[in-house]
């Protein structure tokens, strides 16, 4: 069983993230996930709070996430960060598989909400597969830095949040969560109630970043497609509107389960906002236009925006 969800304040993390970070690695992370989403509508609910229990910080570029990983890694764990497994997991020897190392998750010393940072990479430009894990050494063991195929959309044009950290865009976080179940992850979530697919939650958070953006400015539906236009554009320039037939089959996988991605949702980045049932179906609703409107008109359906 996992853990609870925590309520964090995201301004506060950031914070102290980024007092621990050396200076010379703050350009090299960005914080994605619920704290980042957090930081991005602290002003729809006028508070940074979240329910979470994981800071994600992804560690670019590709080619120096290793050594960023390791350095960061040994800074943390020298001030007494301690590493957190799942149940039945420990470190790593040089004797494990890659794909058998756990993810470096810290907890830092003489905290009391149990919150952890995790580190990810960037991924490589040949990634194919859906996750793919180096390894890399600290003073106590061997761990896997896991990333997946479409996070460069998620933290591309990442601006600064606070003391040199950068934030990724909801806009750009959403785009990449479709883009990722175009084909969807169907690994039950063990932790959840139902053991949902991963990608109702993913995909589902996607839609509750919409919702928020709505709330947060009535120019949300062209902020979005031009962030979405610019994310692909550098990142996967010559697959535009493949990818984006993609985002629409992540949706029409989601739709039978709604009620599930909004549950998760309201118990995570929805949860300072109460959000109802039909404001979520409205939200995927309105999210499935703007996708439908980005595509070819050959491709478009019949409840898509022209």
């Amino acid at each position: 069983m996992s853990r609870p969800l925590i309520a964090l304040d995201a301004e506060v993390l950031l914070r102290r993230v980024a007092g621990r970070v050396p200076r010379t690695l703050r350009d090299n992370i960005v914080v994605i996930g619920s704290i980042a989403t957090a930081w991005a509508f602290r002003d729809v609910a006028r508070t940074a709070m979240v329910a979470t229990k994981d800071i994600d910080l992804l560690l670019q570029p590709s080619i120096d996430a290793v050594s960023t990983a390791e350095s960061l890694g040994a800074q943390l764990l020298s001030e007494g960060w301690t590493p957190r497994f799942p149940k039945d997991v420990e470190r790593g020897t040089a004797a494990t598989p890659d794909h058998e190392l756990p993810a470096l998750r810290l907890t830092p010393p003489d905290d009391l909400d149990g919150w952890f940072v995790e580190l990810l990479a960037d991924p490589p430009a040949c990634q194919a597969t859906r996750k793919h894990w180096r390894r890399f050494v600290t003073p106590q063991g061997d761990f896997g830095l896991p990333s997946f195929r479409f996070m460069r959309v998620a933290i591309h044009a990442a601006p600064e949040a606070l003391l040199g950290l950068r934030a990724a865009e909801p806009a750009c976080m959403a785009l990449a969560h479709l883009l990722e179940h175009a084909d969807p992850d169907r690994t039950p979530i063990s932790g959840l109630p139902g053991n949902p697919p991963r990608f109702v939650k993913d995909v589902g958070r996607a839609v509750a970043l919409w919702w928020l953006a709505n709330q947060q400015s009535p120019l949300a539906p062209l902020r979005w497609r031009d962030q979405w236009e610019d994310a692909l554009r550098a990142t996967f320039p010559d697959r535009r509107d493949e990818l984006f037939t993609g985002a629409g089959h992540a949706l029409l996988a989601l739709e039978p389960y709604l009620r599930d991605a909004h549950q998760i949702a309201v118990n995570s980045v929805l949860a300072p906002h109460g959000t109802p049932i039909e404001a979520f179906r409205r939200a995927f609703s309105g999210l499935d236009c703007l996708v439908g409107s980005a595509l070819p008109r050959r491709e478009q359906g019949p409840g898509s925006m022209a």
